[in-house]
């Protein structure tokens, strides 16, 4: 028997898990229901349905496995249910009254004010320690902290970005007293650990979502980690980053795990962008509760230096993904004769009306089911049985009685609404951008992306969509494309102009090397020589309000060495540029994706057609409808709408006037 060497990722929804499973000569997906309760279970879960899928036990599958990759919602979840620990913040004295108050934040992380105490301290704007803090008096604020409830304290204190040494001496402090083998607070966090960057107030939010989503995030993780262990996988877990790539667990910071799995599916996105040369391109995941929209335009991925989380600015640059509530699960409802469609989601459980596990709302899979698009004997592959009558019954009640009006036309009706609301986001999206929507192609993926994407395509104005044939899984996809990477940074302080655009070139140099040094000995705990470890340079600059991260030489010559800072500002001779922080990428190459390419054949698909049903089209109403399966069309095949090609794991919808061509890459091109 053939040793296989499989490369697994595993991208967790708010509605279903999913894995993507490659190995010499072919891939393959598999998808099983996210388990809310505890993530841990559906990601083994989906490890067990792609062994018994490949033919393999678990033990066997993971012990020829060579990468796991998963991308995670723990942090989100964690964020949503409120189910992080009590956190007890210690920060400079005078901060703590109106900490939250100025930007509106969300002190829910912090379970009232009397869980922060400011302290006696004093750090100079330049990093110059002018008041040492004080042992007593932290280790007093410490102690009456936990008498409060705090299970875990976090330490800030202010211009600690430039010297930690107040927020390093409260901790030694704090660990002193209640060292770990106490049942103390096993953990003491400071900000300087997560930010080196200027901004008091966004600072400590950095560092409070952070070790709010900590401890759950290590427990969870670590679970994962040594389940696949104990059963046979023998190299570290690779979790995925909200900036771009993976770690491993050990190496994770838990806040740079927000949002990862989107931001997973729109780096696959600008994969496709690569293979296709295309200029620009917009992802469109829409899942079970929401979809996730992401832009990149001229190979530029838009990324937020300063993103929100929980209502909280936070000093974690991430891939921008936009995200709506419009997906599979959207609840549709009518109020004084008008219909709207989400944001609220039925979610895994009880999900849809048609899923027949309790839920009575229709969603936007319900009207799909009664409009005859999804076949509930296929959902999918026919692995889930899904109930007509239930989606039928849930649509006359709460819409088509409501609107007098048929089930069918009701149907179509939320399907519209939920189109329309999607075509709005792409259009704003892209304004924002300044690109034109006919410029653009569209990456649709996600469970139900296949099934909408040609309608909202053409709400928006856009004429050309690709679709890969793991459509519902392309997260997953995407996460199989991302390398090892990680981030440091070092406050640097330097001011220049358009006129004297130089630095202090020692203090620069030094910093690099510090940072240098710091990744390649991370690197080689995650297996990697320092000849294989690429490192890029940047700085975060600022000029007034706007910040931006500027790609650098690792060691700039002169004046030459920062043309691009000044030229990301265009900046005049007298305009003064900040750089405040000094930032060092190390990434790891790992084996990742490469499309096949097939010999193209001819255009008649006839050899996949599976049959007709009776769909409800807009205008014709009933028609009888061929019906096409994904996996039988060859390369060359072209499907004309109206056609409804069903997968094992999605179904496309075709309109008229839409063309659905399988590529050389068997990816799905579908244009009107």
């Amino acid at each position: 028997m053939v040793e296989e060497n499989y490369y697994v990722s595993i991208d967790t929804g708010g509605t279903f898990t999913d894995g993507y499973v490659s190995y010499p000569g072919g891939s393959t997906t598999v998808k099983v229901p996210t388990t809310d309760h505890d993530l841990t279970v559906c990601f083994r879960n989906c490890i067990d349905k792609a062994a018994d899928k490949l033919g393999e036990t678990t033990e066997g599958f993971l012990v020829d496995t060579d990468v796991v990759r998963f991308s995670t919602t723990i942090g989100t979840n964690t964020i949503i249910e409120r189910s992080g620990p009590k956190i007890g913040l210690i920060v400079t004295s005078g901060e703590e009254e109106d900490l939250f108050r100025t930007e509106g934040g969300d002190e829910g992380l912090i379970a009232g004010d009397d869980l922060v105490i400011g302290v006696e301290e004093r750090t100079s704007a330049d990093g110059e320690v002018i008041d040492p803090v004080d042992a007593d008096e932290v280790q007093a604020a410490a102690k009456t902290l936990m008498n409060r409830g705090a299970k875990l304290l976090l330490i800030s204190f202010a211009n600690s970005f430039h010297d930690e040494t107040n927020e390093e001496r409260a901790r030694t402090v704090i660990e002193t007293e209640y060292p770990p083998h106490y049942l103390g607070p096993n953990q003491v966090l400071t900000a300087n650990e997560v930010s080196s960057r200027p901004g008091y107030r966004t600072r400590t939010y950095t560092a409070l979502v952070n070790a709010y989503v900590h401890r759950p995030m290590a427990r969870s993780l670590y679970k994962a980690e040594d389940d696949a262990r104990n059963s046979g996988y023998s190299n570290p877990l690779l979790i995925g980053q909200s900036t771009g790539g993976v770690a491993g667990v050990s190496k994770t910071v838990a806040l740079h795990t927000y949002n990862s799995g989107p931001v997973a599916g729109v780096l696959g996105a600008d994969a496709f962008r690569e293979l296709y040369d295309l200029d620009s391109v917009m992802s469109a995941d829409m899942g079970g509760t929401s979809i996730d929209l992401g832009t990149i335009v001229d190979g530029d991925l838009d990324r937020n230096l300063t993103p929100e989380v929980a209502g909280l600015s936070v000093h974690v640059p991430m891939i921008d993904v936009h995200t709506a509530g419009a997906g599979g699960g959207s609840i549709a409802s009518v109020s004084d004769g008008d219909l709207s469609v989400g944001p609220e989601s039925s979610g895994a459980e009880p999900g849809p009306a048609c899923y027949d596990l309790g839920g009575f709302e229709p969603t936007t899979t319900d009207a799909d089911v009664a409009l005859g698009y999804i076949d509930p004997e296929y959902f999918l592959g026919g692995d889930q049985q899904l109930n007509a009558e239930r989606a039928e019954e849930a649509v006359e009640r709460q819409v088509a009685d409501p609107l007098d009006t048929t089930v069918a036309e009701a149907a179509l009706r939320i399907r519209q609404r939920v189109d329309r609301n999607i075509a709005d986001a792409i259009e704003s999206q892209l304004a924002e951008r300044g690109e034109e929507p006919s410029d653009v192609t569209l990456i649709a993926y996600g469970g139900a992306g296949p099934t909408h994407c040609c309608t909202f395509a053409q709400k928006a104005g856009v004429n050309r969509v690709i679709t890969a044939p793991a459509a519902a899984e392309f997260s997953a996809f995407g996460g199989a494309t991302l390398d090892v990477e990680h981030r440091y940074s070092e406050a640097f302080g330097e001011t220049v102009s358009g006129d004297a655009p130089s630095i202090d070139r020692r203090a620069f140099d030094r910093t690099v090397e510090r940072l240098e040094d710091e990744a390649i000995q991370d690197m080689a705990g995650e297996g990697f020589e320092a000849e294989d470890i690429i490192l890029r340079t940047s700085i975060l600059a600022r000029s007034g309000a706007d910040v931006r991260e500027v790609p650098i030489p690792s060691h700039p010559d002169g004046a030459s060495g920062l043309d691009a800072v000044l030229e990301a500002f265009d900046a005049d001779p007298e305009d003064e540029i900040d750089l405040d922080t000094l930032v060092l990428t190390a990434v790891g190459p790992v084996a990742t994706e490469e499309l096949d390419r097939h010999e193209l054949r001819g255009e008649d698909p006839s050899d996949a057609r599976k049959g007709a049903r009776e769909a409800y089209w807009p205008g014709d109403g009933w028609v009888e409808t061929d019906v096409y399966q994904r996996e039988d069309l060859a390369p060359g095949n072209a499907v004309e709408g109206r056609a409804l090609i069903e997968a094992t794991d999605t179904t496309y919808v075709v309109p008229a006037d839409w063309t659905f061509t399988i590529d050389e890459y068997a990816n799905g091109i579908i244009e009107r």
